[in-house]
């Protein structure tokens, strides 16, 4: 589909209203390998990269995500969230106070933190034929995508798992 791209070059396109910095976390909730970071190691990246030494880190994620919130309260910080796996993923970076976007992509809709936490969900469709043709040219260039077409299942686009229905 493209999410993380999209957030990224959106993050990079916004970054300047963000004088405090960005901070990008991989929650590898869908990784292939099936090991998603576990919500207390996301807070202990989240923590480093803002410069809390790890000396200073308490015991439990409770208390880590208390000091998070600390840590960003009255910062203007772009926190991009990456594949985050469900809500429990993420609640323990959410940040406490205004002045941060925390921005969260995932393959599921992520509906509980709409529904308890006020985020504001943004879905992605995948691109038409056409779109996504003219999007490929202007990446690869006409010339390699024409070189490269004869290798293209032959399909309709209702045929199932036809990726090249143009």
């Amino acid at each position: 589909m493209g999410k993380t791209a999209l957030a990224v070059h959106w993050a990079h396109r916004i970054a300047p209203r963000f004088p405090d910095g960005q901070l990008h976390l991989n929650l590898r909730g869908f990784d292939p390998g099936g090991v998603a970071m576990a919500p207390a190691d996301a807070v202990r990246r989240a923590l480093d990269a803002l410069g809390v030494p790890a000396e200073r880190l308490p015991p439990t994620l409770d208390a880590q995500a208390a000091q998070y919130r600390s840590v960003v309260a009255g910062r203007r910080l772009l926190i991009v969230l990456d594949n985050a796996r469900d809500p429990a993923h993420v609640r323990p970076l959410l940040p406490g106070t205004p002045g941060c976007l925390l921005l969260v992509t995932s393959r599921d809709q992520l509906a509980g933190l709409v529904a308890a936490d006020g985020a504001h969900p943004l879905p992605l469709e995948p691109l038409a034929p056409e779109d996504a043709r003219l999007l490929l040219t202007r990446r690869v260039g006409a010339a390699r995508l024409a070189a490269e077409r004869p290798r293209w299942p032959r399909c309709s686009t209702a045929a199932a798992g036809c990726r090249w229905p143009w």
